[in-house]
């Protein structure tokens, strides 16, 4: 049997319009913040970016939004400076054609997603030059003191043919299709949608299709343009999941009438903003989380191909909805960000070498908003040509001293560079936090990168050494000439007295053993430790109380806004108790003590209280291996405790040098 047999629908030829693909394997169109020049141009590292996924092997890459009119959106700071990608002029064209060719080296197809602009949702950041601009005098979604300033009609006809004007600059630049940017409430979105549609000229009106009128004279527009040479594929949400917004009944409608006025294919998904924990699926999402959006689109046209997305980033699940005819194509995002050779891997029946994206939004949202597009778990994303893994010039005894994400990552990449390689970790099996943190059924995702990095360290051949608590003797016997301390952290208590009671915990072994948890928990500290345990206690039938200091749980984790917000709903439906501006004052044998407002004490019944406060660095020897080694790196939490990405970074980043 032929290895590409075991998947042979995500193998299979297809065609949308007439474009023809050779795998059924569509990239995501993610927004490429930080990859883009000054003005808006493609950069040299977007291209390498594109030209990355087009070599892994998937068929047709759906860019990132291209504006087709760069005049509206308040986005020009100082008259020079726009932070998204568009497609307006002949200079823009000519960096698409950069990368046009670059992709159709690999049999790759290019699409590019046009848009029309952001409206309601334009972030902070980015409203540099003046009020947004929408359909209707409403609120934006970030600031709500902030009222969107109403196009004009003749302005939303002007925007309609920047749309023919841009297809046209992208038909010549060699691109392959077009896909309209009319999902998740962005503007396309708005002016189909009555929630956020309240106009009265021709581009409103209760009735969907007077709606619809933007997005239908966008499609002539470029059909026009064109003479209806590039393939159309339109992005849409069939039901909203807000009060208000679109049902799935007008969905349908909705999808029966694109398909009338000739869309090539639909790009089906969920949710807006307002619940963005949809179109961003986070780690707590079900893999194929909106499949059924795209069997109910396939329910309802006729003639068109139809594209699921939505943690579709597992071959077998992939497949299934191939072979289950829910879906014609199977776009995956931020599975192709983690790795970009997930199509050639699982083509190969090399699957367990696919390095997971695991749901934390921590590189290509939060990340991307402050610097540039990347990936927790690659950190060569968007910056491939100068992250490229060169061979060492000169081969070196490297330790590793601790087998979590951070010593795995540093072991992986130094192997790989032609160093020699010993791994000592203390417990008896790899993964470090990353064990009790993909404890719970909504988490498994870290598992897989877990099980990952393990089947890496036996493929490139790090000398593993389990059961090895390591002193610095221990260390000095291999004779390093580097070391990496990826020892971890500790867990930090506040200075209460009692905390070493026999009914506290930490929630690191309450994690591992849930046991632990008597049936009323308080835990302690509301950040992503202390939710997600609540979560998981109170799946398990426990009455769990959180107590957090600061105004808000999870305070300073609103970058990783999907993550956030689904946490927080997965916590109102648990029927989690939830005290904030609230103090752990005393311990006591059936309970706690606790201050609201810094004024009103408390006392709160339990069995078990569990610490999530935070973690100290644990670096021991940093000291005598400094002084008989010449180069010693501390990574991940031992310098400083943080998240998967800055554990696997650190690992990465010193031994890509070394």
């Amino acid at each position: 049997m032929a290895l590409e047999m075991k998947y042979p629908r995500l193998f299979e030829s297809g065609t949308i319009g007439g474009m023809r693909l050779k795998n059924r394997l569509v990239m995501a169109p993610m927004g490429i913040m930080g990859l883009v020049e000054d003005d808006g141009l493609l950069s040299q590292r977007a291209i390498d970016y594109y030209e990355e996924r087009a070599r892994g092997g998937v068929g047709l890459i759906i860019t990132s939004l291209f504006h087709a009119s760069s005049k509206y959106d308040p986005f020009w700071v100082d008259g020079r400076h726009f932070p998204f990608p568009r497609l307006d002029s002949e200079i823009a064209a000519i960096r698409l054609n950069r990368l046009a060719e670059r992709v159709h080296d690999y049999d790759c197809k290019l699409c590019v997603q046009l848009t029309a602009g952001f409206g309601r949702v334009a972030g902070p950041r980015y409203i540099r030059s003046g009020p947004p601009v929408g359909p209707s005098p409403i609120k934006n979604y970030w600031l709500p003191h902030v009222i969107l300033r109403p196009l004009a009609t003749e302005e939303v006809e002007d925007i309609v043919a920047s749309f023919g004007k841009a297809a046209k600059l992208a038909m010549i630049a060699g691109a392959d299709a077009i896909e309209l940017h009319g999902h998740e409430g962005y503007m396309i979105d708005q002016f189909m949608t009555a929630l956020w549609n309240k106009r009265d000229d021709k581009y409103g009106g209760p009735d969907l299709l007077q709606r619809m009128t933007f997005p239908l004279e966008i499609i002539e527009s470029i059909n026009s343009a064109t003479r209806g040479r590039l393939p159309i594929i339109f992005r849409v949400g069939v039901e909203h999941r807000i009060p208000g917004g679109r049902s799935r009944q007008e969905g349908v409608e909705l999808l029966r009438i694109l398909e009338e006025a000739g869309v090539a294919a639909l790009d089906v998904d969920a949710g807006c903003y307002d619940n963005w924990y949809w179109p961003h699926p986070p780690v707590y999402q079900p893999p194929a989380c909106m499949l059924d959006m795209a069997e109910q689109a396939k329910a309802v046209v006729k003639n068109i191909p139809v594209m699921c997305v939505g943690k579709m980033n597992y071959p077998e699940v992939a497949e299934a909805a191939l072979r289950n005819e829910k879906a014609d194509f199977v776009i995956i995002g931020r599975g192709l960000l983690a790795d970009p050779f997930w199509p050639q891997k699982t083509k190969e029946g090399r699957e367990e070498e696919i390095r997971p994206c695991i749901g934390c939004h921590d590189g290509c949202l939060a990340r991307a908003r402050r610097m540039s597009l990347s990936c927790a778990v690659n950190p060569a994303c968007g910056d491939e040509r100068a992250l490229h893994l060169s061979p060492a010039k000169i081969r070196r005894q490297v330790v590793v001293v601790g087998g979590g994400p951070a010593g795995m990552e540093a072991a992986r990449v130094c192997k790989l560079r032609g160093h020699e390689v010993v791994l000592l970790e203390q417990s008896s099996c790899l993964g470090g936090l990353l064990i009790p943190a993909s404890m719970p059924e909504f988490k498994r995702d870290l598992l897989h990168l877990k099980n990952y990095f393990e089947r890496q360290m036996d493929k490139v051949g790090v000398n593993v050494y389990l059961n090895k608590k390591a002193r610095a003797e221990d260390v000095l016997a291999f004779k390093p000439d580097v070391v990496f301390l990826a020892t971890g952290a500790r867990e930090w208590f506040p200075p209460v007295s009692d905390v070493e009671d026999p009914c506290v915990k930490k929630a690191v072994d309450v994690y591992r053993d849930a046991g632990l948890a008597g049936q009323r928990s308080v835990i302690v500290g509301g950040g992503f430790v202390g939710c997600e345990l609540a979560v998981y206690l109170a799946r398990l039938g426990r009455q769990v109380t959180i107590v957090e200091q600061l105004p808000e749980l999870l305070e300073s984790f609103r970058s990783v806004h999907p993550n956030r917000e689904m946490l927080l709903a997965m916590l109102e439906k648990s029927d989690v108790t939830v005290m904030t501006n609230t103090t752990l004052q005393e311990i006591t044998k059936s309970g706690a003590r606790v201050r609201l407002n810094g004024k009103d004490d408390t006392f709160l019944e339990a069995d078990t209280l569990i610490m999530a406060t935070g973690f100290v660095p644990h670096c021991e020897m940093l000291e005598d291996l400094s002084a008989n080694v010449e180069k010693v790196f501390p990574i991940g939490d031992c310098l400083r405790p943080g998240k998967i990405l800055n554990a696997i970074w650190d690992g990465f980043g010193k031994a890509r040098v070394v």
